[in-house]
């Protein structure tokens, strides 16, 4: 059982946070997905970094 947070319909009703059976799969991929830009970019930044040290 995982707890969901309170939340907007679309025709702007309030839903108040309640437990539920399963947890929605569309919550997690979004955190991965977020996860993996960012270290992605860090890692872009990094080489570059390392290729300006490398010029000097």
């Amino acid at each position: 059982m995982g707890y969901r947070r309170g939340y907007y319909k679309k025709d702007g009703t309030y839903v108040q946070g309640h437990y539920t059976k399963s947890r929605s799969k569309s919550n997690t991929n979004k955190n991965k997905k977020g996860c993996a830009s960012i270290i992605m970019t860090l890692l872009i930044f990094f080489s570059f970094t390392l290729y300006l040290i490398n010029l000097l």
